[in-house]
């Protein structure tokens, strides 16, 4: 007997019924009788025949009875049934079909037609298993690239929150010696009698500042990926605010020969929202309008979208002559690092996250930011922000501009022990402060 011929198992409790059929088939298949339905169960399970012939009429257990036995087996159920039957009527048909018969026929048996239908059988149930092996590998694929590209985000979330965790620990360790870089070289300037070294300590300080700014964007920046950053709402005027940006845009416009303005129609208003935030953004945006000026103007308009009891939807546009945006670039130009020259020959510097923070800090504040621009033309930065109503109309107390005249107005007449573990903070503080403290080191 080959074991290369596909294997079949006839049950039958009259096996001379088949012997006729099996002489013919021999020469094809290897053919196995059982004469019952509990011993073709157990042929079954020893030995997984490629199809099953099963006679309906036995007694014990009838076909009906051996084929849902044989499809409640998982290591059974997927081997093609043929039954084999006197019956010719349609409910017999039609019971085994639904019972998972794959063929159905009577006796007296047709050899060749028989031989075609098991053949038939035999090529679908190859093809079954072909897909089903491809089905399984595939799955197998999927498992695998699926683990993979879990490892993958896994990976790439840790190094995230390594690149975080770097950024916020190297804009610290940065700021550190930068505002102590600041404190001396005012303490310097206060000391300088010389023009010349007071003109140089101020290039110190606006480089310093410079710097500062940068770090601080970095760290603002990483905050916003890592959906950190906050508001902190605080009372304020919105005339307050705007009168802040005045004086050292409207000092930078003159140097570069520039008009500068600032319209608004609520400098009245009393709101309750991030000052500093808020002025991070019009900075940020009349800063960007200034550097690609070269002639004309640059104006700020405020004004207001929609008005409640409680709050207000304001839109703050800032205009300039400058040199415009291409529709490609207006694309990309707030996106984290987007410039519209990043060649290293550029004329103008920056490290292009200025915009990119923005645009978060306004959808922070419930509003949106665009940009309308023609190259050549200049260009329209607008941003809108949803602010709270301020039941309070008046302005806190405001501190006084230098640390003494602060500790003077909040604590007149009062000792204060300054505790500092760095020497060089302790010698600019206690300095500003006019050495009207007694400092203790610890």
């Amino acid at each position: 007997m080959s074991r290369q011929r596909p294997r079949i198992l006839a049950i039958d409790d009259t096996p001379a019924n088949l012997l006729m059929l099996g002489a013919a088939l021999d020469d094809e298949f290897h053919m196995q009788i059982a004469s019952s339905g509990s011993m073709g169960l157990s042929l079954a399970a020893e030995d997984h025949p490629d199809l099953i012939l099963l006679d309906v009429m036995m007694p014990e257990m009838d076909g009906y009875e051996t084929l849902r036995r044989l499809k409640a087996d998982p290591e059974l159920r997927t081997i093609p049934v043929m039954f084999i039957s006197a019956l010719s009527d349609m409910d017999s048909e039609s019971t085994g079909l639904q019972l998972g018969a794959a063929d159905y026929i009577t006796k007296p048996i047709k050899v060749e037609i028989t031989r075609h239908r098991i053949r038939n059988l035999l090529e679908r149930e190859q093809l079954r298993r072909v897909v089903e092996q491809h089905s399984n590998h595939l799955e197998e694929q999927v498992r695998i690239r699926t683990m993979a590209l879990s490892v993958a985000l896994e990976m790439a979330e840790i190094n995230n929150r390594a690149k975080n965790r770097f950024l916020s620990n190297m804009s610290h360790e940065f700021r550190t010696p930068l505002n102590g870089i600041l404190g001396m070289t005012e303490l310097a300037k206060y000391r300088a009698t010389d023009p010349k070294l007071k003109n140089q300590l101020n290039k110190v300080r606006n480089s310093s500042e410079h710097l500062l700014g940068l770090i601080s964007n970095v760290l603002d920046l990483t905050k916003l990926e890592a959906e950190k950053l906050t508001l902190t709402p605080t009372h304020f005027s919105l005339g307050t605010l705007l009168e802040s940006l005045t004086k050292p845009f409207a000092q930078e416009a003159k140097n570069k020969g520039l008009d500068f303005a600032i319209e608004s129609t609520v400098r009245d208003c009393f709101v309750e929202a991030d000052y500093v935030r808020l002025s991070q953004i019009l900075q940020n945006m009349l800063g960007n309008a200034l550097k690609f000026t070269e002639t004309g103007q640059v104006g700020l308009v405020a004004s207001t979208l929609a008005d409640s009891p409680t709050e207000m939807l304001l839109r703050f546009a800032v205009r300039d002559t400058g040199i415009g945006l291409s529709a490609e670039d207006q694309k990309n130009i707030f996106k984290a690092f987007g410039q519209v020259d990043d060649s290293s020959t550029r004329k103008y510097g920056g490290m292009g996250v200025e915009l990119a923070i923005s645009k978060h800090l306004a959808e922070l504040m419930g509003g949106e930011m665009g940009v309308e621009s023609t190259p050549g033309c200049g260009s329209l930065f607008w941003f809108t922000a949803r602010l709270k109503k301020s039941a309070a109309q008046e302005e806190p107390v405001k501190l006084a501009s230098t640390a003494k005249e602060r500790v003077r107005s909040l604590y007149p007449g009062v000792r204060i022990l300054l505790a500092e573990d760095d020497p060089m903070y302790l010698e600019i503080i206690s300095y500003l402060l006019d050495r009207s403290l007694t400092s203790t080191k610890f």
